[in-house]
């Protein structure tokens, strides 16, 4: 119960935080068209409103094509907005005609305030969250620890086949893989290869190591690519979904990757 309060309250807490402070400010002419509570109220509505409405559209284009489009931190908040500030600017043309503003004479107009606003909210939201998602795959220093010992102690049998695939990847290397290769994190251009023994960052294109290493692993995430012999179990957080490693690392799943992981048997 207390944990469903605490997703709750992540939820709802910023659009009303962001309703509240544009309320008490008034912006767009509210503050002298409006009183104080008439203001606050019609505020936390409209942000609400299109908060949740932003929040299911970027959501849906980031299952649908987050890892198609380039750049993605930039490129999906600000498309999100786009497709989001449609019926948003619906909302609001509602708002105002029962709030007493008055219904909208330049649509157009209205339309390009509320893409602005969204865009200025999608933008760090969307930011946020892919933040999180990385922090939350940061091994636990302490747990990770003793999994890297026992990895070494037993680094013959717990390493994978030399096949065709993995060698020609392993060549990428500057030396030899010292052990068992966990995941691959996609950085720009580069790609951090984790394994039982330590990291490397080496210049690759994510598509052309998960072709090189098929059949070895699957990926999981537009960052990110693992090992099947390196999952340990499988870890939700609300709506989002994680991957525990054997070196205790969360890893997360792509939205758009579920359902390939699920048919695979992964999830």
């Amino acid at each position: 119960m207390r944990e469903r309060l605490s997703r709750l309250s992540l939820r709802l807490g910023p659009p009303v935080g962001v309703g509240l402070v544009l309320g008490l400010i008034g912006p767009f002419g509210t503050f002298d068209l409006m009183p104080t509570a008439h203001r606050l109220g019609y505020w936390l509505a409209v942000i609400s409103v299109n908060w949740l409405l932003a929040d299911a559209v970027l959501r849906r284009l980031d299952a649908v094509a987050g890892d198609r489009l380039p750049v993605p931190r930039l490129t999906v908040p600000l498309v999100g907005a786009c497709l989001a500030a449609v019926p948003a600017t619906g909302v609001v043309a509602l708002a105002n005609g029962l709030s007493g503003i008055g219904w909208p004479d330049n649509v157009a107009v209205l339309f390009g305030w509320v893409l602005l606003l969204l865009a200025a909210i999608s933008l760090p939201a969307y930011t946020w969250e892919d933040i999180q998602e990385r922090i939350a795959a940061i091994p636990d220093p302490a747990g990770a620890e003793g999994v890297r010992s026992e990895a070494a102690l037993s680094a013959t049998e717990t390493r994978q086949p030399e096949g065709d695939g993995l060698s020609l990847f392993t060549a990428r290397l500057s030396a030899p893989l010292g052990g068992r290769l966990l995941c691959l994190e996609m950085q720009d251009h580069y790609l951090t290869v984790h394994h039982s023994a330590g990291s490397e960052m080496i210049l690759c294109r994510m598509e052309d190591a998960a072709r090189e290493l098929d059949g070895l692993g699957r990926r999981v995430h537009r960052s990110w690519w693992v090992a099947a012999d390196a999952v340990d179990r499988v870890e939700r957080d609300g709506q989002r979904t994680f991957l525990r490693l054997s070196d205790d690392r969360r890893v997360p799943v792509g939205r758009s990757f579920r359902p390939d992981l699920k048919a695979a048997g992964w999830l």
